[in-house]
């Protein structure tokens, strides 16, 4: 179970509040930026400013989070359960976890698109796997994953899954931590067509956190999922 960590509600309402400045300015900068490559070959345009972009982000929130444990009084291994002797058995669940979700989110995106077949709408996949697609320099694939595999789940996972979860549970409502997070995680991800498959992904991750009650444990999941899309994408070119 979770360890009964108090976030200050002071110190929460400048954390959100400097992400969202963040990406106020991550978004001007791209603007910017993709002015400045405007006569950059459109591929290679396209790739630099969406991993310039989401690089600079997830890195911006990972400071700003160790900001907010600082302000806490808190190390990463207080709030968030990392301890050296559940290491194994989070690496486990993690990777059990990765192995169902990847299954089951498959088969739900399969269903997203033909539900928007259907209703004659054209689905599309995100927009850094069709930069991932379209890129066949080895060393563009390579920042993919990097950001892919190694931040984005770190990132995503002591914000949603580290942060919010808690905050929200601890404040009286557990059923809505559970819910709100899952929500605002597939919804930060910008794409109609992997909403619902990563709604039930979030599911999944709040619900390994709260029986490990180790953070590494859905950072696995989550590193996994993403290396298997990863992967997926490379090999078969299928939609992730």
């Amino acid at each position: 179970m979770l360890s009964y960590k108090r976030w200050s509600p002071e110190s929460l309402l400048r954390l959100f509040t400097h992400l969202f400045l963040a990406v106020g300015l991550v978004l001007v900068l791209g603007a910017a930026a993709d002015k400045i490559w405007a006569s950059a070959p459109e591929e290679a345009r396209r790739f630099w400013v969406a991993f310039a972009c989401g690089g600079s982000l997830q890195v911006a929130g990972l400071w700003l989070i160790g900001r907010c444990l600082r302000e806490n009084q808190m190390t990463w291994g207080e709030a968030f359960g990392l301890r050296r002797d559940g290491v194994a058995p989070a690496l486990v669940w993690g990777l059990l976890a990765a192995a169902g979700a990847l299954v089951l989110s498959w088969g739900l995106l399969t269903l997203s698109g033909w539900v928007f077949e259907a209703a004659g709408i054209e689905p599309k996949a995100q927009a850094s796997i069709e930069a991932l697609r379209q890129t066949t320099d080895p060393w563009r694939r390579v920042m993919v994953a990097v950001t892919a595999v190694g931040l984005a789940p770190v990132f995503e996972e002591g914000l949603f899954r580290g942060v919010l979860y808690p905050a929200i549970k601890q404040a009286g409502y557990p059923l809505a931590a559970t819910w709100v997070t899952a929500f605002l995680f597939a919804l930060t991800h910008l794409n109609l067509l992997t909403f619902l498959p990563l709604l039930v992904f979030a599911l999944i991750l709040s619900t390994l956190y709260e029986r490990t009650g180790h953070l590494l444990a859905p950072i696995t999941a989550h590193a996994a999922f993403n290396a298997a899309n990863y992967v997926l994408v490379l090999v078969a070119g299928a939609p992730a």
